[in-house]
């Protein structure tokens, strides 16, 4: 493998906020000039990519009606709760693209049930499944809404419908607005999450909330230079007991919060490369992402050690007119990562892949919609989930039976 310093001096386009196939959620940090520092080694994977190996099975496709009304375009990804059963949201309800949000619960072997829809009312990302609820943010009335965000939760109801809680309604500065990510669970027993905008400065947050009085508290505003503007990734809690996040302004950065609340910049990125996915802590210790950037709008996964050094271990290729293309990472049981591309593949709709975590090794899993399997779904989104069984678990944005998404899952 071959090593090579980047460029530190380019300037490239803004990235615009959330994407995905169907939908846009564009929210633009004001710009700044900053002064780049710090290098990156690369690690080419030469060579061709490896044929797909695995199989995937298709668990369920949305609009099918199979179940009545069980949604269109999933978002986020799946989470995985004690008792085994994976929660989820789609953007839309299977019946019109003008109705909001469905949540549902799906057992392993593919039996989906609808925990809760609404009307004129749209999810971001799956919500986080804790103490046996559902809690995560989402954007109201619609999409393109200036409403602030709300962090809510769903609890279950045994009659019926999972019933609706608002915990908080984000607001104006000097609180923060348009919540991004999932949120996570902190040592002291808070729930901690981040806003895009927002703040002292409206250049973001990170904020805590009492899962029992509901209670928001800011516990840190952005105001750049550095630590830079725009957090734009789930928070990742350390093993060191720090929360490590990225920021999506030029040019990105990935920080590091104590539990007191001091941040510091871990590690700046070139140029105008940021951040495309939450970190995730590796076995070994180290940090691993998605990132994109470069005058060809490249995409690649890194590594990252705990003090800061980062080398790339596979760059994969340019797709400008699909940002975000690259969403993030899990670990698998044997150790490597894996990852979804929402296009790119032999058919261009996108690829499960690969990658040993030194980045020797990177493999093509599966290609969809490549005519290998029927309905298999285009655009996969969001983070893959383990499952009990050592599968991998995950959904796609369009595709599948209807045309409006699939759960599906791999077997590595």
């Amino acid at each position: 493998m071959q090593q090579k310093s980047l460029d530190g001096s380019r300037s490239w386009q803004l990235p615009r906020g959330l994407s995905g196939f169907r939908f846009s959620v564009s929210m633009r940090p004001k710009g700044r000039d900053w002064l780049v520092s710090g290098c990156l080694f690369v690690v080419l994977v030469l060579g061709a990519e490896p044929k797909a190996s695995a199989q995937l099975t298709i668990l369920h496709n949305f609009g099918d009606g199979t179940v009545p009304n069980d949604g269109a375009v999933p978002i986020g990804g799946l989470v995985l709760a004690p008792d085994g059963r994976f929660y989820g949201a789609t953007l839309f309800s299977a019946a019109t693209s003008r109705s909001g949000s469905v949540f549902f619960q799906m057992t392993r072997a593919g039996a989906l049930s609808i925990v809760a829809s609404f009307k004129w009312a749209y999810a971001i990302d799956t919500p986080i499944y804790y103490n046996g609820e559902l809690i995560g943010t989402r954007i109201n009335p619609h999409i393109k809404s200036a409403h602030p965000g709300l962090l809510y939760a769903l609890t279950p109801n045994s009659s019926g419908p999972w019933n609706l809680e608002r915990w908080h309604v984000f607001g104006p500065p000097p609180a923060g607005r348009s919540p991004l990510g999932r949120l996570i669970p902190g040592a002291d027993g808070n729930l901690y999450g981040i806003t895009y905008q927002g703040g002292s400065a409206k250049y973001g947050t990170i904020y805590k909330v009492d899962p029992s009085t509901h209670q928001v508290t800011f516990v840190y505003s952005f105001t750049g230079p550095s630590p830079a503007i725009s957090p734009n990734t789930t928070l990742l809690l350390a093993n060191d007991g720090n929360f490590y996040g990225g920021t999506g302004a030029f040019p990105g950065e990935i920080y590091k919060m104590t539990a007191a609340g001091q941040v510091t910049t871990v590690y700046q990125f070139s140029g105008t490369e940021y951040p495309t996915g939450p970190l995730i802590q590796g076995s070994d210790g180290n940090f691993y992402g998605t990132a994109a950037g470069g005058p060809s709008d490249e995409e690649y996964v890194f590594q990252l050690t705990i003090g800061g050094v980062a080398t790339v271990l596979h760059t994969f290729k340019s797709r400008p007119h699909m940002p975000f293309d690259t969403q993030g990472l899990i670990q698998g049981p044997n150790g490597n990562l894996y990852g979804l591309t929402v296009g790119g593949g032999t058919a261009n709709w996108g690829t499960v892949y690969e990658l040993s975590t030194d980045g020797s090794s990177f493999n093509v899993l599966h290609n969809f919609d490549d005519g290998s399997i029927q309905n298999d779904g285009r655009a996969p989104v969001g983070i893959l989930t383990v499952g009990p069984d050592k599968n991998l678990y995950g959904e796609t944005q369009s595709g599948g039976s209807a045309g409006k998404g699939t759960l599906f899952r791999i077997s590595p």
